[in-house]
């Protein structure tokens, strides 16, 4: 037990006990994520487009960095299955994961992979280090879905995605110019100092009042904790019963078609910016940092009134809104060497898409069945980005068959975002939340949504 003089100092730094905390942390984890982002795509992918690589071969490399994002099919289970309660209910994989990510950042800076010739051993180095950045994902999702209260999730989500765009918008940018002056041995230090740095963000701040900081220390499990401890079985089978719900299923459409064509662009906007548009990779990557930002800003201001009028409502328009800019970037192809016109749309169209990553989190975690939210959850992000892997791959190989142009691969685009609005149309979360009140009654063992 923890003695009652003891307590007041356990008291500190606790995440369930303010508000302010909650958002600072999240937002930080969040920013840690886009770290590696930042480097595998968006200063790779500049400085391979700068030395003429084509539109396949970044496409190819995207589908293998980011193909990692889908191991949380394999990971959510395990966070739900063994956890060290007295330390917090997902905070020790926070730990592990991004010990593993600052570990993973420093041996591609002994490695030193070459980016001439071949381009497998960075796309290995990419798997390796997005893999601990995925595993700190779910974790770091799993700990938002337990302690955000529901009527925080659209402010949260917001600044944890202003976080990751922040992350990957500034290390973009750094990291081009690290890899011009010092390769990509300087640009892996950088990055493994600053993930360390957010760190000690994690190991300084407890889930609950109480817990443990790290396992030698003094503390105890929360009371407020679910100390059941359910089989890989059971949970499967809860899973596999609300994964298969009308509307889960009708969300995971609309985001595989967004996310097929997030995979796209990931290759497709960095060679069109320097070999089409004629900027350097330092330039796209600044102007990438400037764009992202402030579409981070947009959508974190955005926060409190997603909580107010609803995730789908803004889901909806930024979808039409990015995709009619698809259709004019595609159709006035003769206005693609004026600056200001690109430079606008390019920055209207990153503004929906952050409000597009963020009303997306926020639905998805309205839809998750307590009982199992942190896997339910991460099977929703590890389908998203496996999307996106495969929009690369299925892309690459079409770009390469029939030889595409960027007015005909702006147009596919469009597509794919207009036909995910109208699916969305469909979506209907009250009937969503009463098949799980549903399910609760069925299973009897008193879970409940996410949302409450």
């Amino acid at each position: 037990m923890v003695n009652s003089t003891a307590m007041p100092r356990l008291r500190l730094l606790a995440l369930t006990d303010r508000r302010w905390l909650r958002f600072t942390a999240f937002t930080s984890y969040y920013f840690a994520q886009g770290v590696p982002i930042g480097l595998f795509s968006v200063a790779i992918p500049a400085a391979l487009a700068q030395q003429g690589r084509t539109v396949a071969e970044v496409l190819w490399l995207a589908g293998w960095v980011n193909l990692p994002w889908a191991l949380k099919l394999v990971v959510g289970p395990f966070m739900d299955r063994f956890r060290y309660l007295p330390m917090g209910n997902r905070r020790p994989w926070v730990i592990l994961a991004q010990t593993g990510l600052v570990t993973s950042f420093v041996g591609i800076a002994l490695l030193d992979p070459a980016m001439s010739g071949s381009l497998v051993p960075i796309a290995l180095c990419g798997v390796i280090t997005n893999s601990f950045a995925a595993s700190q994902d779910v974790a770091v999702d799993g700990m938002a879905i337990d302690v955000l209260p529901s009527d925080e999730r659209g402010r949260a989500n917001a600044l944890m995605g202003f976080g990751q765009a922040a992350g990957f918008a500034c290390y973009g940018a750094l990291c081009t110019r690290l890899i011009h002056s010092f390769g990509i041995q300087g640009a892996a230090w950088v990055c493994a100092a600053s993930v360390g740095f957010i760190l000690v963000v994690v190991a300084i701040l407890r889930e609950r009042p109480g817990e443990k900081l790290m396992p030698w220390g003094p503390g105890e499990a929360s009371p407020n904790h679910d100390t059941s401890n359910r089989r890989i079985a059971q949970i499967g089978t809860d899973i596999f019963r609300v994964l298969v719900l009308p509307m889960s299923l009708l969300l995971m459409l609309v985001e595989f078609l967004n996310r097929f064509r997030d995979g796209i662009a990931i290759g497709v906007f960095p060679v069109f910016g320097v070999q089409q548009i004629g900027l350097s990779d330092v330039q796209y990557a600044d102007f990438n940092f400037w764009m992202t930002l402030g579409a981070a800003v947009f959508g974190a201001l955005l926060g409190s009134s997603i909580d107010r009028f609803g995730a789908r409502r803004f889901l909806l328009i930024a979808l039409v809104g990015a995709a009619f800019c698809h259709v004019v970037v595609g159709s006035l192809e003769t206005l693609w060497t004026n600056m200001e016109f690109m430079a606008t749309l390019a920055v209207i169209n990153a503004a929906f898409g952050q409000l597009v990553f963020v009303t997306t989190i926020a639905i998805f975690m309205t839809i998750c069945w307590r009982k199992v939210s942190a896997t339910q959850f991460a099977i929703y992000m590890a389908m998203a980005n496996l999307s996106r892997s495969i929009g690369s791959w299925v892309f690459a190989g079409v770009d390469e068959s029939l030889d595409l142009g960027y007015r005909e691969t702006f147009f596919v685009m469009a597509a794919l975002l207009a036909v995910s609005a109208m699916l969305l149309t469909r979506f209907n979360a009250p009937s969503h939340i009463d098949r799980i009140e549903r399910l609760d009654r069925d299973r009897g063992s008193g879970g409940r949504t996410s949302h409450g």
